[in-house]
């Protein structure tokens, strides 16, 4: 699924009917209704930790301005044994940059264990990534994403920037750095 894996998040809108998949629906439905920031961050959780069987999750905000990536917040992350840069690596980064989620069932950690499958979603405004969700290990009882999760995965790139972001999901300066930095 590796090679597959970067056209889930294209610079599209997602495509997917919500009204025909609940999840999507329920997904759209608890961003629009976040009352500030902390309840969408909030129910970003619940999303990835719900509807895509995962409870390891970072959310790192892009500055271009100073070419860095910073975490603005984690559940369940070992932050001792994850750095997001190299998990991505250089060309999973200039991707997932560029719009494209990154999907990688087989992943390492800095030890080199393998950690399972671990997705990496664009936040997006105005086609620039200004933000990177990193989903961590899915629980035992769920094998991958599927393509269900990949609409999903869409629908959290297109719209989860204002719920998350507010007015500073516009205040992304759109010119590229150099290479990011953590």
């Amino acid at each position: 699924m590796n090679s597959e894996k970067n056209s889930a998040c294209a610079a599209k809108r997602s495509t997917a009917d919500p009204l025909n998949d609940p999840r999507l629906g329920a997904a759209r439905k608890r961003l629009v209704e976040s009352r500030n920031e902390e309840d969408a961050i909030e129910g970003l959780r619940e999303i990835v930790a719900n509807l895509l069987g995962c409870e390891e999750i970072g959310l790192f905000r892009v500055d271009r301005r100073t070419a860095t990536v910073q975490l603005r917040w984690s559940f369940g992350i070992d932050l001792e044994h994850y750095d997001l840069l190299r998990a991505l690596g250089d060309a999973g980064l200039q991707r997932v940059m560029g719009g494209e989620c990154h999907v990688d069932l087989a992943a390492r950690d800095r030890s080199g264990a393998t950690a399972n499958a671990q997705a990496f979603v664009p936040i997006r405004v105005a086609n620039q990534t200004i933000a990177i969700l990193a989903i961590l290990r899915l629980l035992p009882q769920k094998l991958a994403f599927d393509r269900a999760d990949m609409e999903l995965f869409k629908l959290l790139s297109d719209e989860a920037a204002k719920p998350l972001f507010g007015q500073d999901a516009r205040s992304t300066p759109p010119t590229d750095g150099p290479g990011m930095t953590a």
